[in-house]
């Protein structure tokens, strides 16, 4: 399920972010910047898996309908013959 990418929970976001600080010489605070194209891109891929474990989920669902309607008509099939 991973497709060979590495887990979010292994990733450097800082890093992939080119997240930093740098203080501000004119007024004295510190800056945070970040690269907003990456951070798209991040949750992008986020997206992209929450749909795909969506529709994953969707499917197991359908399985598990068909498997209980499948159930019932045996179990039909059974009173009917007894």
């Amino acid at each position: 399920m991973n497709d060979g990418k590495r887990k979010m929970t292994e990733r450097n976001f800082t890093k992939e972010l080119s997240y930093y600080t740098y203080r501000d010489m004119v007024y004295g605070e510190d800056i945070e910047s970040i690269d907003y194209p990456a951070l798209i891109g991040i949750i992008t891929e986020l997206c992209d898996r929450i749909e795909k474990l969506e529709a994953e989920r969707r499917e197991r669902e359908r399985q598990v309908l068909d498997n209980i309607e499948r159930a019932i008509e045996i179990d039909k099939e059974i009173e009917d013959n007894l």
